[in-house]
């Protein structure tokens, strides 16, 4: 009985390791989501999404809202391609996807074209508010100075008020704003004035519960009138 014993004692515990094992390799990697936009401007062609090598998303046209998608967190190679193609991509990089959720962006004119990632935070809003962050990807909005965000009552202006965010630079994204839940117009100027950019103004519902993010972004071929590309965060 000793002898028997002696010899599955170690099979026992060689079991019990390469079990442990199993289980830390698993643990080493979660779930987490990633969303894409296509911000670059003067992209001849809509592009195909591959990630790893592998086609995620086709035909994305520039400034089209995206909604998350799920991967395991860590470095993941993302490569823009024309549409219906696998060679010779119009950009590839190496991103990091951390915790919680993301937005890649491409960026940039399309002979420099590259890859942003902005980290989102999904936590909901207290009872009756909503959220709000704005990502500033123009690159001809005025450079130096960056813009102004207002985010007034529909219909009363920006005479009086005070810019909520200021000096919001290309490549740049605000915190979030805790906003009650309304009707807002969101305004955008030249920083530290009140000369309101062409196209940089719009009217949202913001519901409680609610998370939104306004993308900032030239008009395709570049240059004004901007827009303001709203994505689905959260409700």
């Amino acid at each position: 009985m000793k002898g028997k014993l002696s010899r599955v004692l170690p099979l026992g515990l060689a079991l019990i390791c390469l079990g442990a094992a199993f289980l830390t390799v698993g643990c080493g990697s979660s779930s987490v989501r990633y969303r894409f936009v296509q911000a670059s401007t003067g992209v001849p062609t809509n592009v195909d999404l591959q990630v790893d090598s592998k086609t995620v998303q086709t035909a994305v046209g520039f400034a089209q809202t995206a909604t998350y998608r799920t991967i395991s967190s860590g470095s993941h190679k993302f490569e823009l391609f024309a549409t219906g193609t696998t060679t010779s991509p119009y950009v590839s990089a190496s991103i990091s996807l951390g915790k919680g959720d993301t937005t890649v962006i491409a960026e940039n004119p399309f002979t420099s074209i590259g890859l942003n990632a902005y980290t989102d935070d999904l936590t909901v809003p207290t009872t009756g508010n909503a959220k709000l962050r704005i990502i500033n990807t123009s690159p001809t909005t005025p450079l130096a100075q960056g813009i102004d965000v207002y985010v007034v009552p529909t219909g009363q202006g920006i005479g009086g008020f005070n810019p909520q965010i200021t000096a919001l630079t290309f490549q740049s994204a605000s915190s979030y704003l805790s906003l009650a839940a309304n009707n807002y117009d969101v305004i955008m100027t030249v920083t530290g004035t009140q000369s309101i950019l062409s196209g940089l103004s719009g009217t949202y519902n913001l519901t409680s519960g609610q998370i939104r993010t306004i993308v900032v972004t030239d008009a395709q071929n570049g240059g004004g009138p901007f827009m303001q590309l709203v994505l689905t965060d959260l409700n």
